[in-house]
């Protein structure tokens, strides 16, 4: 079976099941009728998209090995940071929802033998990596327009905090395989460790340095 057509069968149980992880990691926090608006079932709807336009691709003519994905993915992605960052949540929980997604769709795959192809793990995971860029830069910046010049100076150790806890999330999902190295998260998480060398340069605490790796 292929991964949209397993995706098109079962969407209801995968999104039951994504929404119960956000549920366990959020203690109740977050209502489904908010958290919907944007989320997971979108995703799947937008993943499937691209899977059956990378299907329709003949492979004699697959130039590019990373072909670019449902442009709604970023779109509906950014929407949902915006969303988690008006509720009050955290970059973390930004990127665990995709994780979420990505659990979810391996653990019912398992649950019911179900033989999903490599190329289509590879497209899901570059439509994971696309959706968490998307969102925890929405997330990001949309927080800092929300703040005035002197208060983003004085939070330069909670923005500190904000990154670690970004880099943390990205470098999990990195570790478990669940995107890729080369992607558009690898690079946010390699932007975050330059912000925060330099925010540590700009405090002069000892060891810190502005040197270009």
């Amino acid at each position: 079976m292929s991964l949209q057509d397993f995706i098109k069968t079962n969407h209801d149980k995968i999104v039951a099941m994504t929404r119960e992880k956000v549920a366990k990691r959020n203690a109740g926090r977050r209502s489904p009728e908010l958290e919907t608006r944007h989320g997971v079932h979108l995703f799947l709807d937008q993943l499937r998209s691209s899977l059956e336009d990378e299907a329709k691709r003949d492979p004699s003519q697959r130039a590019d090995a990373d072909p670019p994905t449902n442009p709604d993915i970023a779109k509906t992605a950014a929407l949902h940071g915006h969303d988690l960052l008006t509720l009050g949540f955290s970059i973390d929980e930004v990127v665990h929802d995709y994780g979420d997604v990505c659990q979810a769709v391996t653990e019912l795959a398992v649950q019911r033998d179900a033989a999903v192809s490599v190329a289509d793990f590879h497209t899901l995971n570059r439509c994971l990596d696309n959706a968490i860029a998307a969102a925890a830069t929405a997330w990001s910046a949309d927080l800092k327009s929300e703040l005035s010049a002197e208060e983003e100076e004085a939070s330069n150790e909670a923005k500190l905090r904000r990154m670690v806890t970004a880099a943390l999330a990205i470098f999990e999902m990195l570790r478990a395989g669940k995107i890729g190295t080369g992607g558009s998260s690898a690079a946010m998480l390699g932007r975050h460790l330059e912000e925060m060398r330099d925010l540590l340069a700009a405090s002069g605490r000892p060891g810190a340095t502005t040197a270009k790796t």
